[in-house]
């Protein structure tokens, strides 16, 4: 049985207006209600369940390419069971057998397509929209209320002056990769062409590293960084009192979020 049954009109409103959110956002909405469930997880649900559920809509929207994509909020039910299958391989492939035994919580358990079916249908769609968003699939795969959740989260959400300007230098580095992203596949297509047009577009193509889009993207990581350190250290000073909006799964979000672009774009060593 869905728990839509246990929701108020007025939480079952908001519910689903959170559910109409990008996936990263309904990610940090469960997170902040339930950060003392699923601190252990969020490693996984960032590098595993987000990443192959942003995976599965980028398919299914035939979009190749990361900066042509706009983040997704749900999936349709043909979808939503793809996603279940393709964490099913992930978790059973030996190579990632450390996401395995370091998040067993994490790993769907296993059952025939028909019973998966009928578990999407009854129990991971809250609404009964014939969708799955991110946010039902949390609240499915970790076994957390939904009535739980909206209940945590009636002290509203977090307003946060230092929280805001993170996400927003974040923002800005996210825009910074779009660009440099469309700009690499624009000389990639273009390195495949004959004579000069392709030997210039690989030259360009090999020195991207260091172009002034590059050095602008990394000078935008590094005031996100002190952004982040900021509304890091501002958490430590918030009461966590009942109805106190928590901000702990929002600051983790944007610091693992952080790292990931330093990793990839930020100055090597």
């Amino acid at each position: 049985m869905s728990f839509v049954e246990k929701l108020d009109a007025e939480s079952l409103k908001y519910f689903n207006e959170v559910a109409q959110r990008p996936f990263s956002d309904q990610a940090v909405f469960v997170l902040n209600a339930f950060y003392d469930e699923l601190k252990d997880e969020a490693e996984c649900i960032y590098h595993v369940a987000w990443e192959k559920i942003k995976y599965v809509d980028m398919n299914n929207k035939n979009i190749h390419y990361v900066h042509l994509y706009s983040e997704g909020k749900d999936l349709d039910f043909d979808m939503a069971l793809y996603l279940f299958e393709l964490l099913g391989k992930f978790y059973d492939d030996a190579k990632n057998a450390r996401w395995r035994e370091q998040y067993p919580r994490s790993v769907p358990k296993e059952m025939t397509a028909i019973v998966r079916k009928k578990e999407i249908r009854e129990k991971v769609d809250v609404n009964f929209d014939g969708r799955v968003s991110f946010l039902e699939f949390l609240l499915y795969q970790y076994n957390l209320s939904p009535k739980d959740l909206m209940d945590r989260s009636k002290g509203g959400e977090p307003t946060n002056e230092a929280l805001e300007k993170a996400k927003s230098a974040l923002e800005d580095v996210n825009r910074k990769i779009r660009e440099y992203e469309a700009e690499k596949a624009r000389l990639e297509e273009q390195a495949l062409l004959p004579g000069v047009k392709g030997l210039s577009a690989k030259n360009m193509l090999a020195q991207l590293g260091a172009s002034p889009l590059a050095e602008e993207l990394r000078r935008l990581l590094i005031l996100a960084e002190a952004a982040v350190r900021i509304a890091s250290r501002g958490l430590s000073s918030v009461p966590k009192g009942e109805g106190q909006p928590r901000t702990d799964g929002a600051v983790w979000w944007l610091n693992r979020e952080l790292l990931a672009k330093q990793l990839k774009y930020g100055k090597k060593a």
